[in-house]
């Protein structure tokens, strides 16, 4: 027996878009059949249903749980200075400001980004803080300048399949602003990024440089590091 598609939020359903990009997820949700339960906690999650935490019971041949963001702990356990939940605390290009030696990118890093706040867990987050750490940590081995690269947030992207989606745009609080785009642009949108994305993950190497640079002599703190 086919069992109708639901969605259980915590709280309100993606509290993070403006009205009318919510009006449009709910519209989406009611095209698409999806029942929309919020306010609603989740007890626990078994084989064939979901338990809620009023004792209802829905039955479940596949659950996805979207239990939100968590970092590893190896950090902390390494010694490296950490926030309250475990991201590395970095300097502006994803250094570690305890450890040298030692980078972090994306969901680990606790970087401020160019509007003065700390980027949001994210993979728009990930590919800024990565490229900065790039840039950084080729500028120490040859001893060229550093470049500083954009650390910004600036949209939500969220996909409702392959002819809907919404753009969320947001200000420099990460507060999202009233205007939004839906419909098929923003649905052709994020398929592209994922293309490039997956493409970017089976052509590692593509874009490196050509032009090889001699290392620069490592500092003696390092080079004993190396040697011990």
């Amino acid at each position: 027996m086919h069992k109708a598609p639901a969605t259980i939020a915590r709280g309100e359903l993606d509290a993070r878009l403006s009205d009318g990009a919510r009006g449009h997820l709910r519209q989406a949700c009611d095209r698409l059949g999806v029942t929309v339960l919020e306010h609603t906690g989740v007890e626990a999650v078994e084989a064939t249903r979901v338990l809620c935490a009023d004792a209802t019971a829905l039955a479940s041949d596949a659950t996805v749980w979207t239990a939100g963001f968590a970092v590893s702990p190896l950090a902390a356990a390494g010694g490296l200075e950490v926030t309250e939940n475990g991201q590395i605390v970095v300097d502006r290009t994803m250094r570690s400001v305890s450890h040298p030696n030692v980078y972090a990118i994306g969901d680990s890093a606790y970087a401020i980004g160019d509007n003065g706040r700390p980027l949001p867990m994210s993979c728009a987050s990930a590919g800024y803080t990565g490229r900065q750490a790039i840039e950084a940590i080729v500028g120490h081995l040859t001893g060229r300048t550093i470049a500083n690269t954009k650390l910004v947030y600036t949209y939500n992207h969220i996909s409702l399949g392959r002819r809907d989606g919404i753009l969320q745009t947001v200000d420099d609080a990460g507060q999202a602003k009233p205007k939004y785009r839906g419909g098929r642009k923003p649905a052709r949108i994020k398929a592209g990024i994922l293309k490039m994305a997956l493409w970017a993950t089976s052509h590692p190497t593509y874009g490196m440089p050509k032009r090889k640079h001699r290392l620069a002599a490592a500092p003696d703190a390092i080079a004993g590091k190396v040697l011990a």
